[in-house]
């Protein structure tokens, strides 16, 4: 091996411990919600990648998406009894670092195994309600808007049904109510499968 082809392959793998250090401390949280990531690593996943039913990922979630939510949930807005006793004990600042944490994570990967849907006629139900328009055309979502994309499909199937019943409401509007009022059972399912295997 020559000299030179050496230190390309020293620089290489400098650089690599250097990204694989960053890497770690980007998934430290701040100090100050420290305690309160580990307690929410117990549903929502060590990674912010949730194993449990009905509970969302929370990685890969836009900031001021996180931040609106734990709002309602502190302020008693949109009642999730799990998060409720929880949600009460955090502090503004620690909203904003939950949130900024949380957005930085990378999202969960696509679900390999979701259930084979009719995708012509999924994506004719989202473009006719425009998704897109809020979610994104990844359905990466941004602002006040979640990612659907990689998002667990049972949750997202909780999450429909909760906004077509009236028990949940999107960026404090009618706007999901409205979307997902003449969904069927089954076309919130395929919905929800097709999402989950999104990038």
């Amino acid at each position: 091996m020559s000299a030179r082809s050496s230190s390309v392959r020293a620089a290489l793998m400098a650089t690599g411990l250097l990204l694989s250090a960053t890497a770690a401390r980007a998934a430290e949280p701040p100090a100050t919600v420290k305690d309160i990531v580990e307690t929410c690593a117990s549903c929502h996943g060590q990674n912010g990648v949730s194993a449990i039913v009905n509970t969302p990922s929370l990685a890969g979630q836009p900031d001021i998406f996180l931040q609106y939510q734990l709002v309602f949930i502190r302020d008693g807005v949109r009642p999730v009894e799990v998060m409720q006793q929880i949600a009460k004990t955090l502090s503004d600042d620690n909203i904003r670092d939950l949130g900024a944490y949380y957005a930085a994570l990378p999202p969960p990967s696509p679900l390999a195994d979701a259930p084979a849907v009719d995708v012509d006629k999924v994506k004719a139900m989202i473009t006719q309600r425009h998704c897109d328009s809020c979610h994104k055309e990844d359905f990466s979502g941004q602002g006040e808007t979640a990612r659907l994309a990689g998002q667990r499909p049972d949750y997202l199937v909780k999450a429909l049904h909760d906004f077509r019943a009236g028990v949940r409401r999107g960026r404090g509007m009618g706007a999901m109510m409205e979307v997902s009022v003449t969904l069927q059972d089954q076309d919130i399912e395929m919905i929800a499968a097709y999402l989950a295997s999104k990038p």
